[in-house]
């Protein structure tokens, strides 16, 4: 066998690695082939269309067509650099398209923030006036004397203690002051010519009332100087609270006496069918007299300048359930005039509420008569009084205000007596959904020999009628 030789034996070796080189380079020109394949087919796709990229919403295409149609470059106000200019989009780059939906993304993200953040337009919140009246604040001498501490002070809370936390809860509270308070110059003075303590104002407005009608028959008791000593008192120490029914000065006569309210204007006109004694005299203004030329006129004047007119008048007869013709005569014609409510005080018991009518058309509620809010009369009905409720609506609109909800809630008065000493104490006004028989059965008339009992009150009370503004309203 003949010998290779060392050229053959190379030539052989370099041919074998030939074939092994041509076979590597071969397989890399497939796989390049197929990186580009991947790189330039396959990933554009994927690119394009991703299998879980979200669908194109309607205002999306809107949005996109809007766009070509104007050839704006609209700028994405989420970028952080949306106040510098875009690229021109109509000639995107390759890796524009994922851009570009990111963008789409962003935009139509914030139109829909935008139609989420613009809350739809809602119904105004509606917001109401909340207004409650009692009767005659009649102090006799021994509640007088019962403020008038050890010390001289004086401290008439407990009287009004048991009543504060519904009277405060009232936007505007009206109390009717029976009685002068022309100071300790005239001293404590009872029945039938009245004068109480000043310091009583202090706890009328601790319990929280902001209007006080002094308009009353007993408001010359003390004569003119009495009369114009307590408005003075008022209007230095309580320039807060409205006093309503007397005057100072014609100028302040002439005065439409009003609270304002939410933006609101209340007028509360006071006046009294007479006096038990004295006169006037030159100074007419000094108190209010009810006639119809002066409520008339009051009542139009008020009406240009506030928004609800509410009158107290202080009328009729004393001791008497039911009104009289006077006072159905003057409702009348306080209903004419354009009185929207009515609130009567004098007769010391409570009457009917009702609506009534004027020749105009125009409906008022009246309250004929709230009774006492506190005294110490000697009768079983005295005892009882009324609180009137009324909830006038603000029209969110108009800002018209209309007559919501109404009702008259009772109260009674409560004290006990002792005979041995002849003393009356814890005098005290009571609502009637908390008193009950064991305490009528401790009241102080019964001690003074006097007929009361639990079952009286709920008498008069259920032949009192409707009090609420679904039974009124029922009323033919």
């Amino acid at each position: 066998m003949g010998t290779i030789s060392s050229w053959n034996k190379d030539r052989k070796e370099g041919f074998g690695k030939g074939r092994i080189g041509i076979r590597i380079a071969a397989g890399g020109i497939v796989v390049l082939l197929f990186v580009c394949l991947f790189i330039f087919v396959i990933l554009p796709r994927f690119k394009e269309e991703p299998d879980d990229a979200p669908e194109t919403s309607a205002s999306d295409v809107a949005g996109n067509a809007t766009s070509e149609e104007d050839g704006s470059d609209a700028e994405d106000p989420t970028s952080a650099t949306a106040s510098e200019p875009s690229s021109d989009r109509s000639e995107p780059s390759a890796e524009t398209p994922a851009e570009s939906a990111s963008s789409t993304e962003n935009e139509s993200f914030g139109e829909t923030a935008s139609a989420d953040e613009t809350e739809a337009p809602t119904e105004p919140e509606e917001e109401y006036i909340t207004i409650l009246a009692v009767g005659d604040n009649l102090y006799h001498r021994s509640l007088s004397q019962s403020g008038i501490k050890e010390d001289g002070t004086y401290d008439y809370t407990p009287v009004y203690s048991t009543m504060r936390e519904i009277i405060s809860e009232a936007d505007i509270a009206v109390i009717n002051q029976e009685t002068p308070m022309a100071g300790d110059a005239y001293g404590i003075q009872t029945y039938p010519k009245f004068n109480v303590p000043q310091q009583i104002s202090e706890a009328m407005v601790w319990a929280g009332f902001d209007v006080v009608s002094f308009a009353t028959n007993h408001m010359l008791d003390m004569g003119r100087q009495g009369l114009i000593d307590t408005a003075q008192y008022w209007k230095d120490k309580h320039p807060d609270v409205l006093v309503t029914g007397i005057a100072l000065s014609q100028e302040e006569r002439d005065t439409v006496p009003y609270v304002e309210c939410k933006g609101k204007k209340i007028a509360f006109l006071n006046y009294t069918y007479g006096v038990n004694s004295g006169n006037l005299g030159r100074q007419p203004y000094l108190l209010n007299f009810l006639d119809e030329a002066t409520v008339r006129a009051d009542i139009a004047r008020a009406k240009e300048t506030c928004d609800y007119v509410i009158v107290l008048p202080h009328w009729g007869v004393e001791g008497r359930m039911e009104p009289t013709q006077d006072q159905y005569n003057m409702a009348l014609i306080l209903a004419d005039a354009g009185a929207d409510v009515v609130i009567g005080t004098h007769p010391h018991v409570v009457q009917k509420v009702q609506w009534v009518t004027g020749a105009s058309g125009h409906r008022t509620l009246v309250f004929y008569s709230l009774g006492n809010f506190i005294s110490l009369q000697d009768t079983a009905a005295k005892m009882l009084g009324g609180i009137a409720k009324l909830r006038l609506r603000i029209d969110p609109e108009t800002g018209e205000l209309t007559l919501d909800d109404y009702r008259m809630d009772y109260i009674v008065t409560h004290f006990t007596y002792d005979p041995g000493i002849e003393l009356f104490s814890g005098m005290t006004a009571v609502p009637w959904d908390r008193y009950s028989r064991d305490r009528a059965a401790k009241h102080g008339l019964i001690s003074w020999g006097k007929k009361f009992s639990y079952d009286m009150l709920a008498a008069y009370i259920k032949n009192n009628g409707p009090v609420t503004k679904e039974e009124i309203e029922r009323i033919p």
